[in-house]
């Protein structure tokens, strides 16, 4: 079993400085022959992060988001636009080579997800994964994620909905009423669940981060260790940290 990295910052960041400290870990584990790190974190203020390839205008009501005070970050990883609930939302990143059963995309997906699913079929949700990067609770989405490579390592990350705003969600994200249909929805508090709605309670982060690690841990074959930062890592987030907070490329598309 190989060694690897736990970090709990749960605290809550500003968007920016979370994007910068995943593509930061990115560049670190993709220097660092075996390394896992796993981390959890939160975001605060309330947040919204859209995918690389997505458009602004179109994804988010920026309009809304400038009356709510909910800063709006693009990520360097795929996938759509999360609104990340700075009370009810845990998010988690895996930095990892992407080697083997992580060699592929979708095999990383399949691997990835599915323990973040067991971890929390562990708290008692009826979790499952759905390709390519979803996990669901009977159809509903539970958690959304995205992946980035580099040099031969990747970065998975993902939202966990623990007990989340949705009147907020709906309110700043532009979903298109094609996609909703798709999954049998009208509106976007149809296709999404959380930890407390299925549980009838909202679990603690810490509870939840814990039977994910654990999850992760075994899905990976690594003994995860808390830690901190290394020092590498922080400092290349606040050299990357300025790119998070400019129009240049939140605006790019």
């Amino acid at each position: 079993m190989g060694e690897g990295l736990l970090i709990l910052d749960t605290p809550g960041r500003p968007p920016w400085w979370q994007m910068a400290l995943d593509e930061a870990l990115l560049e670190y584990v993709a220097g660092k022959g075996d390394l896992v790190i796993v981390r959890f974190y939160t975001f605060s203020p309330s947040s919204v992060t859209i995918g690389f390839f997505q458009s602004l205008e179109k994804t988010v009501d920026l309009g809304a988001a400038r009356e709510m005070g909910v800063p709006v970050v693009r990520r360097f990883t795929g996938g759509g636009a999360v609104y990340h609930d700075e009370r009810g939302e845990l998010t988690y990143s895996v930095a990892a080579p992407a080697r083997g059963a992580l060699g592929d995309v979708l095999g990383s997906y399949r691997v990835i997800c599915t323990a973040i699913a067991r971890g929390l079929q562990r708290l008692g949700v009826e979790a499952t994964y759905a390709e390519p990067n979803d996990i669901v609770v009977r159809g509903r989405k539970v958690s959304g994620n995205a992946q980035a490579r580099r040099r031969g390592a990747l970065l998975q990350h993902g939202t966990i909905l623990v007990d989340p705003d949705v009147e907020a969600m709906e309110r700043l994200l532009r979903v298109p009423d094609v996609k909703l249909r798709s999954h049998g929805a009208q509106r976007l508090g149809d296709r999404v669940t959380s930890l407390a709605r299925e549980l009838g309670r909202a679990p603690s982060r810490l509870e939840v981060a814990e039977a994910l690690a654990e999850a992760l841990a075994e899905a990976l074959g690594v003994r995860l260790r808390g830690a901190w930062y290394p020092r590498e890592v922080l400092e290349a987030a606040e050299r990357l940290a300025w790119k998070y907070r400019s129009p240049q490329w939140n605006r790019r598309r």
